[in-house]
């Protein structure tokens, strides 16, 4: 009897270990990037000094496009309280990259309509947003840039937090 428990505990302890090497370091773009991962990878775009195209996370290799997308689909979604991955697709560069914003206090709901308007716009144009604007009245619009280091504001605050800010800055 003692025997068979010690062999029971084995075989429980080697399948509780088996379950969690199952969650793999590694990620990829068929399976798209789960939303818990985002506040952690936008954390090591704002730790990354100076400017950078691409970041590697866990197997990927992700284009600030690619970036700027699942930030703002990360946003949307912990807004909605959803839970999934996002989809990894390329994304052409703006055309003609504009924003004359220099510094702006959003909203939550503000960012959260940017993300959602910016993803939006990414899937049925394929490429980055040559600008997004804030909706209210006089409002200068922001530049793809901008709207990185904004997301990037948002979940690396989410990342400590759990919670979305109710204001962010910008830049």
């Amino acid at each position: 009897m003692r025997h068979a428990l010690i062999l029971i505990a084995i075989i429980c302890s080697t399948v509780a270990l088996s379950g969690c090497t199952e969650t793999s370091n590694t990620l990829s773009e068929s399976a798209g990037v789960p939303v818990a991962e985002v506040p952690e990878i936008a954390h090591r775009v704002s730790s990354a000094s100076g400017t950078i195209d691409s970041i590697e996370y866990k197997g990927l290799n992700l284009s600030m496009n690619q970036c700027l997308y699942i930030f703002g689909r990360a946003i949307v979604m912990l807004a909605s309280n959803e839970k999934g991955n996002i989809p990894v697709r390329e994304y052409g560069n703006p055309e003609s990259p504009d924003g004359r914003l220099s510094s702006a206090k959003l909203t939550r709901a503000e960012y959260v309509d940017i993300a959602n308007r910016t993803c939006t716009w990414m899937d049925k144009n394929g490429r980055v947003p040559n600008h997004v604007g804030i909706r209210q009245e006089g409002a200068r619009d922001l530049s793809p840039d901008t709207v990185l280091r904004l997301f990037v504001k948002v979940l690396t605050e989410y990342r400590s937090t759990g919670k979305l800010p109710e204001t962010v800055t910008v830049p």
